[in-house]
């Protein structure tokens, strides 16, 4: 019977420890899904990538990867609600777009990003690209994978949206 016992509470606190916490997402399915995206990212498309941008449009979760921060449109042009670290992967999480449900809880644990002070960190590559996971919400409990890979045709027709136009030259200083 001792034993018995033993075996049956070391089962119950190894199922604790895989069990991740969510101080985060307003369900723990999303969570499991960014982190199974990321997975999915680092197996079959990018083992270098190491930010990962969460951005949520309507009822499509869009988790996307980089090797330098805010080097693929819309990376630079969106505002950040903040980031959170898994191993030593940034994770960030954009700010969503017309949300059919909530994605953050009110009270969450991420890190804030002060948008106005934030900077270029990678080189200005063309060989960037937008690469990762779409899921489809049909509610926040149940997720559909739709795409993985290649996601440039998704941010295709957004182009012209996201081009930012260079400032105008300073005015031509007379002695």
């Amino acid at each position: 019977m001792k034993k018995a016992l033993i075996l049956l509470i070391t089962l119950i606190l190894l199922s604790c420890k895989n069990k991740a916490e969510n101080p985060y997402f307003s369900s723990d399915e999303v969570y499991y899904k960014v982190l199974e995206a990321r997975q999915i990212i680092k197996d079959k498309i990018s083992k270098d990538d190491s930010y990962f941008y969460i951005i949520n449009r309507y009822d499509t979760l869009i988790i996307m990867s980089t090797k330098y921060a805010n080097v693929i449109k819309p990376t630079y042009t969106i505002k950040k609600e903040g980031f959170f670290k898994v191993d030593n992967d940034i994770i960030i999480v954009t700010q969503p777009y017309k949300e059919k449900f909530p994605l953050l809880k009110k009270d969450n644990a991420l890190i804030k990003i002060d948008n106005e002070k934030e900077i270029l960190v990678g080189p200005n590559d063309s060989n960037y690209y937008q690469k990762g996971v779409i899921y489809i919400m049909e509610n926040p409990s149940r997720l559909k994978l739709i795409s993985e890979g290649d996601l440039r045709k998704y941010f295709h027709h957004l182009s012209k949206v996201y081009d930012i136009k260079a400032p105008p030259p300073p005015p031509e200083m007379k002695p």
